[in-house]
């Protein structure tokens, strides 16, 4: 940005000068030619004018000009493609054409990732979905289900023409269907399936990772379960439903509007897609993304295990919840490490002490495997196999600085941003090993975190960043867009760009009506923030939440921040990661693109100050693009030497001297390439990791010892 901020000024300096210049010349000459040099002197006299006026407003009275700039953004139609009432008008033509060529998948080799051709109907994410709370007996129903695609208000559908592969969005190739929902339809899924034998007389639940975004279950034509919000899981008891001897069936129907009619809508949770990709906003991932499956489980099941750890104790609190209380039920844990036991009455903490005590570490990720049981008398009535760490984060001021901690210990949190998109199947992974690639090369770079930006990922991706070692910082999902959004989005990149200096502003973050925020869309946000945080509570990797990123949808964040803190004191909270800051949480969050870095300062003295995203270098590997056209760049590099250099010395020359100064953690943009994104240091498909990890992880070494000298280490 100081680089744009000069160009700014040069252009103003420019305009004047040009003006002056043609009104001298308009003085030396006469008649019609004098005349028409001063009309033409009108035209550089404007644009400095107007350039100089915009640089006060911006300097001054950015409020206002964020305002102004704001309703000339929204002034425009809206695109046909998020009309509210929008469909597409050969569905039936396309489902005819799928029925004649059977189901398949077309991709262009460069969408491919290493793993996508491991995909096929029988060979869909076979692993069992949840691997801290993981029963032995299951159903995996990922495969090929048949599907239509319906306009909205139709309520009665018994024709499922189409084929779909299941949990891809409808919009991936890995779905076999490729193709936009638009905010007038609704997707239809169906599928049967039989209850094995050994299950008769138990209770069925069934399991959904996730739907985006309101998805309505029915088993044999009985409703059984309705879920709005599409990044967390959900379940239902469907016992009452099935038959244990004959086929059954599963309907589910999707309502996924995007960011249709955005200007109207209440505001939603959606992350980065939309209907329109482009630069930073990505292709939608509409119906089923996430595993579906059955289990077999007691009327009294365990629901969650939470493990809070003492690490000065060596010990863990555990709490086993269950969907119901009922007397005399107690909780059994066994250690599977030693084969100690404990026991108490259920929904109650039990403390779990261990033998040589481990730490969790990103250097040493240990974790003690156990399980846990509910008992009726001395009957076992359910079973589930879980883990735990040693593990507290923290903050403390060491030196005048505040810094975070791990397990005690001052650590430097050092990580890129990573939004977990991928080219065949949009929100989700074609394998398992992809899943466990991204983290690995992540640790291989000499990082120890990753921010997950505004998108939840399915259970098995932090079951590896524990068993791997990477500290998560988590976001959540966010709402709004450039377009459809408050004034208040613009007010830090107007002033980031004031070419005459800026006098920050501090915006109170209360405009529901320009976010949308309707009490309906509040509650909403909460649920699904709860939800997010009830699902991934099991994890220590996750060491830090973020309830708003860059002001997108935000609204009473100290109000946030309070829920998230009563609900779970045990980690991090940074309140908003860039832009309007409240002024609580753990950590002052600032985002520096475009312009050289700078230490951000908490006015306080309370918070660990932060860079929560930078950098954003450009080197495209053409043979591996998503696309052909124009790509989105925070800077340009003429070669991947220059790329690999750029990124040395931005560490060296910038990065280090801030952490010589006080700073406490930074966010790199990103690991990957998305879509027209191109800053990645992996390519979108994963074939090209643009980088040299060991040279990179001797600079972040180089990076830690200057923490370490810093606190006198």
């Amino acid at each position: 940005m100081d680089k744009v901020k000069q160009k700014i000024r040069m252009l103003i300096a420019a305009a004047y000068i040009i003006s002056i210049l043609l009104i001298i010349l308009g003085n030396n000459l006469e008649g019609y030619l004098s005349l028409a040099v001063f009309v033409f002197s009108a035209i550089p006299t404007f644009v400095a004018i107007l350039l100089t006026t915009i640089g006060l407003l911006a300097k001054y009275h950015p409020v206002l000009l964020s305002k102004m700039f704001n309703k000339f953004v929204q002034r425009g139609e809206l695109p046909e493609v998020k009309h509210p009432e929008k469909q597409s008008d050969d569905w039936n033509k396309w489902l005819s054409e799928q029925s004649i060529n059977g189901w398949k998948v077309t991709i262009p080799e460069n969408h491919k990732t290493p793993w996508t051709d491991e995909v096929t109907p029988d060979n869909v994410l076979p692993e069992y979905p949840r691997p801290q709370l993981a029963r032995e007996r299951w159903m995996n129903l990922n495969g090929l289900w048949q599907f239509n695609v319906l306009p909205k208000e139709k309520s009665i559908n018994d024709l499922f023409p189409g084929q779909i592969l299941v949990p891809y969005p409808v919009e991936s190739y890995l779905s076999g269907v490729g193709r936009p929902i638009y905010g007038g339809e609704r997707i239809w899924y169906r599928r049967t399936f039989t209850i094995p034998k050994d299950w008769n007389g138990e209770r069925i639940i069934l399991n959904f990772g996730a739907v985006d975004w309101q998805a309505k279950v029915l088993v044999n034509g009985q409703f059984q379960v309705e879920h709005t919000g599409g990044y967390t899981p959900f379940s239902a008891d469907i016992t009452d439903a099935i038959s244990y001897t004959s086929e059954n069936e599963i309907v589910v129907i999707v309502y996924d509007p995007t960011d249709s009619n955005e200007r109207e809508d209440e505001a939603r949770q959606k992350g980065k897609q939309t209907l329109c990709p482009n630069d930073i906003s990505y292709t939608a991932s509409s119906g089923i993304w996430q595993t579906v499956w059955l289990e077999p489980a007691s009327a009294c099941r365990i629901n969650s295990v939470i493990a809070n750890a003492n690490v000065e104790g060596g010990y863990a609190v555990i709490q086993a919840k269950t969907n119901v209380k009922l007397p005399g039920i107690k909780t059994r844990i066994t250690s599977i490490n030693d084969g100690r036991i404990f026991t108490g009455d259920v929904n109650t903490p039990i403390t779990v002490t261990v033998e040589n005590k481990q730490l969790w570490t990103p250097e040493n990720p240990f974790l003690y495997s156990i399980k846990v049981e509910l008992l009726e008398d001395d009957k076992v009535i359910d079973s589930v196999n879980s883990y735990f760490a040693l593990r507290e984060v923290g903050k403390q001021r060491i030196n005048g600085d505040v810094v975070l901690t791990l397990n005690g210990e001052p650590v430097f949190h050092h990580g890129p941003l990573d939004q977990g998109f991928w080219p065949d199947g949009l929100y989700t992974h074609s394998s398992d090993k992809a899943l466990s690639f991204d983290i690995e090369q992540i640790k291989s770079m000499g990082f120890n975190i990753s921010r997950k930006h505004i998108k939840v990922e399915c259970a098995r991706w932090y079951y590896h960043a524990d068993r791997l070692g990477l500290m998560v910082w988590q976001d959540m999902p966010s709402a709004g867009s450039f377009t459809s959004g408050s004034y208040s989005m613009w007010l830090d990149y107007i002033q980031h760009l004031a070419p005459f200096g800026v006098k920050h502003v501090a915006v109170r973050d209360n405009d529901y009506k320009g976010w949308k925020r309707t009490e309906n869309s509040k509650a909403q946000y909460y649920k699904e923030l709860e939800e997010m945080m009830d699902n991934l509570s099991a994890f220590p990797s996750v060491v830090c939440w973020i309830p708003f990123n860059e002001n997108w949808g935000q609204f009473d964040a100290i109000a946030a921040t309070d829920f998230v803190k009563n609900k779970d004191a045990t980690r991090l909270i940074n309140n908003v990661s860039g832009e309007q800051d409240q002024g609580v949480g753990d950590i002052f969050d600032c985002h520096i693109y475009m312009q050289d870095l700078w230490l951000p300062k908490d006015p306080s003295n309370y918070r660990a100050n932060v860079i929560g995203e930078y950098g954003g270098k450009t080197w495209k590997v053409q043979e591996e693009a998503w696309i052909d056209g124009k790509i989105f760049s925070y800077g340009e590099t003429s070669s991947i030497e220059d790329f690999r250099e750029q990124y040395k010395t931005l560490m060296m020359n910038e990065v280090k001297p801030l952490i010589n100064k006080g700073l406490a953690a930074t966010v790199y943009t990103q690991i990957t390439d998305v879509e027209s994104e191109i800053n990645g240091l992996i390519t979108y498909n994963r074939k090209v990791v643009k980088v040299i990890p060991h040279v990179m992880k001797e600079t972040h070494d180089e990076l830690n010892r200057a923490f370490e000298k810093r606190l006198g280490q």
